[in-house]
């Protein structure tokens, strides 16, 4: 993260905060409404009802998200040099405090399972898992938070570039492919529940593909700023 902000010397820091503080305002409507989703879909259960689930969930995560990068920009009344650089900052700032939450959430689960707590369906399962598994599991878990940044930090520059150039396209493209990204990490971890490394290592593919699609794409944009 911090590499990326030296490439981009317009950022302003203080955006990665309010990136943050967006997602924070933002999730409260948007698990609202993807709980409400789910709530309706789940009447009539089968293999179609959970497809339209992870759907509902991936677009609304898209729009909501992308959506706040968009306005969070337009509120904050940059010049035209500054925003492609804020948009970066911010996206850096969501993928940064969804970073935080998970690791949280692994620390809990790992201090549960360590006074034998397995009362629930996750840790359940990660108690069964074997040790070669879990370290499978722990490289996924980082390549995918290095996944989240990129993918959240060029989503951030089209946010921008939708305000420069004046097309909204550009935005309904990143709520799109958002979503379209949530949607196919989604599928595969529903997908292959029960096969345990064959989704792991899927999973590690897929965002290592992100990355190296992201990446340098988002050096390009770097260097078109400066």
């Amino acid at each position: 993260m911090f590499h990326v902000l030296r490439r981009a010397p317009k950022a302003d820091r203080s955006l990665i905060y309010w990136g943050a503080g967006g997602l924070l305002a933002a999730s409260l409507p948007m698990n609202f409404f993807i709980s409400l989703g789910r709530q309706i879909l789940a009447a009539s259960p089968n293999t179609l009802t959970v497809a339209a689930q992870l759907l509902c969930a991936a677009l609304l995560t898209g729009i909501f998200v992308e959506g706040m990068k968009y306005l969070l920009l337009k509120v904050k009344h940059l010049s035209g040099p500054e925003l492609v650089p804020g948009g970066i900052a911010v996206g850096l700032g969501v993928g940064f405090v969804t970073q935080v939450f998970y690791g949280l959430l692994l620390v809990g689960m790992g201090t549960r399972l360590l006074l034998g707590d397995t009362s629930t369906v996750e840790l359940a399962d990660m108690a069964a898992r074997s040790v070669p598994e879990l370290s499978l599991a722990a490289l996924a878990s980082l390549i995918g938070r290095v996944s989240l940044l990129v993918l959240n930090a060029c989503l951030g520059v089209v946010a921008a570039r939708a305000i420069v150039e004046k097309r909204r396209k550009l935005l309904l493209y990143a709520m799109l492919v958002h979503a379209g990204i949530e949607l196919s990490y989604s599928a595969i971890t529903v997908g292959l529940a029960g096969h345990g490394q064959v989704a792991i290592l899927l999973a590690m593919a897929f965002e290592t593909v992100v990355t190296a699609v992201g990446w340098p794409w988002l050096q390009r944009q770097l260097q078109t700023e400066r």
